[in-house]
C-alpha cells in the first residue's frame, strides 16, 4: 500500500529518516519542504525525495504522515498552518529531544487527536542532509510519545513506520522522556563542554594537555563539537529537568571532592564498582 510521508525541515536526521523509507522496500511517496531547499533538491537528485515544495500549503494535505523536523521555536507556526489542511487519519509527529513543549503546544490547539511525539535517539556530531545515512536509524530507539488521544490505530501504524525505518520503537510520556533524556543525553552533552572549557582555561601557553588528549578526553568531549543553536534551544526546552539533575550531580562531585581531599580508603575502587556494575547492566 502506497503511503506518503511530508518532511517539513530537512537536515540530518530528516534525511536519515527518508533514507531509510526509501530503502525500506515499501512504497513511500516523499515530499519535502525546509527553510534552505538545496540540500532537499539534492536529496531528489539523490533518488530519496519524490517532489520538493517550496513552502507548506495544501500539497501536504493528502500526507499520511507530516515529519517536523525544524527547530522547536518554528513549530507552533507550523502546527497551526497544517491544522488547517491536514486530512482525516494524518499523523503529524516531529523529531525533537524535547516533548514537553510541543505536547503543551498540541494541547493548546486541540491537535492531540493527529499528533503523536517522536524522538529518534540517534544522531551524530556532523549536521546537514549531506552527512545523512541510512545506517544512522538502523538499531536505534525510537521513542514514541502518545497523547490522550492517541489510538491503538495510530500507534501501530506509527510503529511499523518506525520498524520500516529499521529502528526500535519505545512508547513512554512526554515527561519521563524529557528526564529521562535530560539525564542520559543533554547533561552528557553540558558535562563534555565544560570538561573542553576546564581544559581549554587550564592549559599552559605550549598546550601540553591539547598535546596529549588522546583517549578518554576525546571519548568524553566527542558531542562538545554538537551545533551550538540546537543545544542552545534544548536546554532552553528542557532547562527545569536539566537544572534539577545539574545540581544531583555537582553534589555528587562535591562528595567526591571531599573524599578525594580526606584520602578516604577504598572510596574511589567502591565508586568504580558502583558504576562498572550499573554500566554493565544497560542494554546492548
Amino acid at each position: 500500500m502506497d503511503c506518503k510521508v511530508g518532511f517539513i525541515g530537512f537536515g540530518l536526521i530528516a534525511g536519515s529518516i527518508a533514507h531509510a523509507l526509501r530503502e525500506s522496500g515499501n512504497n513511500y511517496n516523499i515530499i519535502a519542504t525546509s527553510r534552505r531547499l538545496e540540500p532537499v533538491y539534492k536529496a531528489k537528485e539523490d533518488g530519496v525525495v519524490d517532489e520538493v515544495l517550496d513552502c507548506v500549503d495544501d500539497r501536504f494535505a493528502n500526507c499520511d504522515f507530516i515529519i517536523l523536523c525544524t527547530p522547536v521555536i518554528t513549530m507552533n507556526d507550523y502546527l497551526k498552518q497544517l491544522k488547517a489542511i491536514v486530512k482525516s487519519g494524518c499523523i503529524i509527529t516531529d523529531v525533537g529531544s524535547v516533548k514537553t513543549s510541543i505536547h503543551n503546544t498540541v494541547k493548546e490547539l486541540d491537535m492531540e487527536d493527529v499528533f503523536i511525539g517522536g524522538h529518534p535517539m540517534a544522531g551524530s556530531e556532523l549536521t546537514g542532509y549531506a552527512n545523512s545515512s541510512s545506517a544512522i536509524m538502523k538499531n536505534a530507539r525510537y521513542v514514541i510519545t502518545p497523547t490522550s488521544k492517541t489510538t491503538n490505530e495510530q500507534l501501530e501504524r506509527f510503529k511499523a513506520l518506525v520498524y520500516d525505518m529499521k529502528a526500535n520503537p519505545i512508547v513512554m510520556g512526554y515527561t519521563i522522556h524529557d528526564k529521562s533524556v535530560a539525564a542520559i543525553s543533554h547533561l552528557p552533552h553540558l558535562i563534555s563542554t565544560a570538561l573542553v572549557k576546564l581544559v581549554s582555561e587550564q592549559d599552559d601557553n605550549d598546550k601540553h594537555m591539547q598535546m596529549l588528549a588522546a583517549g578518554s578526553f576525546r571519548d568524553m568531549t566527542r558531542v562538545a563539537a554538537s551545533s551550538p543553536e540546537m543545544w542552545d534551544q534544548i536546554c532552553a526546552s528542557n532547562s527545569e529537568d536539566i537544572s534539577v539533575l545539574l545540581g544531583d550531580y555537582i553534589d555528587i562531585l562535591s562528595e567526591i571532592k571531599k573524599n578525594i581531599d580526606n584520602k578516604t580508603p577504598r572510596y574511589v575502587n567502591e565508586l568504580f564498582e558502583m558504576s562498572r556494575e550499573y554500566k554493565n547492566s544497560f542494554r546492548k
